[in-house]
């Protein structure tokens, strides 16, 4: 028969009593909570920003939920057992169950589900339940959730007025937008940064509006397209991951054949910056992420057949293997006559995607889906195992 001596035995009972001191906290409040009445508790949910009550849907938008659980005397009631549910089923809490901490808290993470998945002109409203386990004590959250805001980025020697007719269809659908005006001029490097700076102002204003906002959708036309992919490609794009998709209209990736033109004419760096053989398209989107078009935004590119400015090789995202739609949305005007008259610097089918009511619907497809990440065929990277 196995025998243990005395100074093993009593080895084991200090350290069995080590163990129990150390969880005394725990292992009591355990117990006071398991005999304690629960239909004595009571429970409060809130939102850590309690005057938030309309949320962007997009999964990094994420909200942190404070629940308080104490009894009738106001006392706060550690390990009690918290049961969430979202009884609309858009979006998870995380964690689904929890016990609350030695001040009677628990804090959990509320995750919205993609824009893409709920109604954008009516939004949807949102109840969170938490419940404490083995009763019907619970507590309610509401709150509306609503489809990313639309960020406008016009293009060379435009304002945001051009995007007017675009801005109605899609507020008529249910949409926030907003318009974006820099001076086209002083070239891409420099509206990159005013992007940015405008993209932090507009989070903060809807912040106090109430409305917590993560994530924009970027609508961008011409240069403002350029504008886009060096903001979300630089550096300091990771600190700010603001950014869930882009739509790119009549955009010239590579550059316009029509600056080197231009440039006689206009003395100023985003005319240099368009010419296709620029620092910018030769060097300085090559050196930055994914070489210039950020691998982990959705992306849309849609360009207007007969394109004044923007040939259509330029306007397309093969390398990335991004689609391109391509729309009439005018006649050829590349004739004799308005070569000579100067009346093709007009670009009447350049701006005119601005203005279709084909290319607006396919704007709001392109909103209502999950777009295509973009990828670079020329750059195979290891991928980290699921």
């Amino acid at each position: 028969m196995f025998k243990l001596s005395k100074s093993k035995i009593l080895f084991a009972l200090l350290f069995l009593s080590l163990i129990i001191f150390a969880n005394f906290n725990f292992l009591y409040n355990h117990f006071v909570y398991s005999v304690y009445d629960k239909n004595d508790l009571r429970i409060h949910s809130s939102f850590l920003n309690f005057h938030i009550h309309t949320v962007a849907s997009e999964p990094s938008n994420k909200v942190y939920i404070k629940s308080v659980v104490k009894n009738s005397n106001g006392e706060a009631m550690p390990n009690a057992r918290v049961e969430f549910t979202v009884k609309e089923g858009f979006g998870k809490v995380i964690p689904v169950s929890g016990t609350t901490n030695t001040f009677g808290e628990l804090i959990s993470v509320y995750t919205p589900p993609e824009s893409h998945k709920i109604d954008s002109k009516n939004g949807l409203d949102i109840t969170i339940k938490s419940t404490i386990r083995g009763t019907d004590i619970h507590s309610s959250i509401c709150f509306k959730l609503i489809p990313v805001p639309i960020v406008f980025v016009h293009g060379y020697q435009e304002n945001s007025m051009m995007f007017d007719n675009m801005s109605e269809f899609l507020v008529s659908k249910g949409y926030n937008t907003l318009s974006i005006d820099f001076d086209s001029a002083k070239g891409v490097v420099s509206a990159s940064d005013e992007l940015k700076n405008f993209l932090q102002h507009k989070k903060l204003d809807f912040f106090d509006e109430g409305i917590l906002v993560n994530k924009f959708t970027l609508i961008s036309h011409s240069l403002g397209g350029l504008v886009c992919r060096h903001y979300t490609s630089s550096e300091h794009y990771i600190k700010y991951e603001d950014v869930d998709k882009m739509i790119f209209l009549s955009v010239p990736h590579s550059g316009s054949h029509i600056a080197s033109i231009g440039e006689n004419y206009f003395d100023d760096q985003s005319m240099k910056d368009l010419i296709p053989d620029s620092e910018l398209f030769s060097t300085i989107f090559n050196n930055m992420i994914n070489k210039g078009l950020n691998s982990s935004i959705q992306v849309g590119n849609i360009y207007s057949k007969y394109d004044e400015v923007v040939t259509k090789d330029s306007a397309n995202l093969d390398k990335w293997n991004i689609k391109t739609d391509v729309f009439s949305v005018g006649e050829n005007n590349f004739t004799m006559d308005n070569l000579l008259s100067g009346s093709i610097l007009e670009a009447p089918n350049h701006k005119g995607i601005l203005n279709n009511n084909r290319v607006f619907e396919r704007i709001y497809e392109m909103l209502n889906k999950e777009l295509d990440y973009p990828s670079n065929k020329n750059t195979k990277l290891l991928k980290p195992l699921n």
